[in-house]
């Protein structure tokens, strides 16, 4: 008798002792962005790179719609594309960290301001956008694992603390890449939603970038596939403001 009750009091202890690996809490928001930072390549890789030139493909399938595009990115905080659509001509964005800009034919040239603007500033962030650093956010918070277009996720809520913008991520379990994304999204016909899904990581100068992005726009819905990447490839000259915009700035 007594040595089975030694036998249960130590089978108690040894489930006790097991309760926290069987339940073990789920990794914070910043651990999250720490495995994603890892999973890319690194901080060390990450601060290799200096600028990047991209090309792509366009696709929107809704009318059959396919262009090229060239992207450029730079530290701290410039970016800039062409799109160049068939039948319609070129497509102009960017930043120079200061100002931006939107230049189409079918609409003409502007500059952004207000929510436009900040929300460009925010995607021109060059580190900031691969590192994730926490001083960039009001909060960070890991909502749990989900299952995100079939693969099981952690869904994690950030918001900007500049701008005050909420993006929801999601990260892989087994990977710890972005899969997805869901946002509000500015614009000249104002607020849409916007989600993302990220897959294809390829890698270009020890990093990972996702190679093709599916983009659902409101309605619309858009495909990006990257054919190259070159790092620290983008010419000074990618962030000069368009001619057709430099009227609008006032002296």
């Amino acid at each position: 008798m007594k040595a089975l009750r030694s036998f249960a009091v130590a089978a108690a202890a040894l489930v006790l002792s097991s309760a926290p690996l069987a339940a073990q809490a789920a990794p914070s928001a910043a651990d999250v962005l720490a495995k994603y930072v890892a999973a890319i390549g690194g901080k060390d890789a990450i601060m290799k790179i200096t600028s990047i030139k991209q090309t792509s493909t366009m696709q929107v399938p809704a009318v059959g719609l396919t262009a090229d595009v060239e992207a450029y990115q730079a530290a701290p905080n410039k970016m800039a594309s062409k799109s160049t659509i068939p039948g319609v001509g070129e497509m102009l964005q960017g930043t120079n960290g200061v100002v931006a800009w939107d230049a189409n034919p079918m609409q003409g040239p502007r500059l952004l301001s207000d929510k436009e603007l900040a929300q460009t500033l925010e995607g021109a962030d060059f580190y900031g956008n691969m590192l994730y650093p926490v001083d960039r956010y009001a909060t960070m918070e890991n909502l749990g694992v989900v299952d995100f277009n079939g693969e099981k996720s952690y869904k994690v809520k950030l918001v900007r603390k500049d701008s005050g913008r909420m993006t929801t991520q999601y990260f892989s379990v087994t990977t710890g890449l972005i899969v997805g994304a869901e946002t509000m999204q500015e614009s000249q016909m104002g607020t849409v939603q916007v989600s993302s899904l990220l897959s294809d990581y390829k890698e270009f100068g020890g990093v990972k970038f996702p190679m093709k992005t599916e983009v659902n726009m409101g309605a619309n819905k858009l495909i990006m596939t990257i054919t190259n990447v070159v790092i620290n490839g983008a010419p000074a000259t990618a962030f000069e403001i368009p001619d057709a915009v430099k009227p609008l700035i006032k002296k």
